[in-house]
């Protein structure tokens, strides 16, 4: 008689503790795909070589880091004609119009791309001064997190 209402006591802890394993990692996902969609967009354009980083400037040290980790730039940006995000296609963020990104994605996946028109996916990462007029130099470029690549032509005309 002990043997059995021990075991169903067990039996109902571990059935309690399942439940609320479940029950949590059914709503962990939700959060952060509303977050990273609401950022991704589709851009068109040409991948290029980042210029390497001025050396020896005294007046703008974390300047020359973000210039040394960007191996890659998209440069004459567009929106993609086929993007087909709704909630992106009616209000893309501020930095969507940028002409010009530095691209932060595999190296083996963008080395082959470089002198191609091409189609990236991928997030924007907020910049501290999205409000202002984007910069002359690839330096100041909004970056952007490649997602997805796709070669549109084999040259960028």
């Amino acid at each position: 008689m002990k043997s059995r209402i021990w075991s169903a006591t067990c039996t109902a802890i571990v059935l309690g503790v399942s439940v609320g394993l479940l029950a949590q990692e059914a709503q962990a996902p939700q959060t952060p795909s509303k977050s990273a969609a609401a950022k991704a967009i589709t851009v068109t354009g040409c991948v290029g070589k980042a210029e390497a980083a001025p050396t020896g400037t005294a007046g703008a040290p974390g300047a020359a880091t973000a210039t040394d980790t960007t191996k890659f730039v998209l440069s004459k940006a567009e929106m993609s004609p086929s993007a087909t995000g709704t909630a992106g296609a009616a209000n893309p963020p501020a930095t969507a119009i940028a002409s010009e990104y530095r691209l932060d994605g595999d190296d083996a996946k963008l080395t082959p791309h470089v002198g191609h028109k091409v189609e990236i996916t991928g997030t924007v990462e907020e910049t501290k001064g999205a409000t202002q007029p984007p910069a002359a130099s690839a330096a100041n470029a909004p970056k952007l997190k490649v997602d997805n690549l796709k070669m549109v032509a084999p040259s960028c005309q």
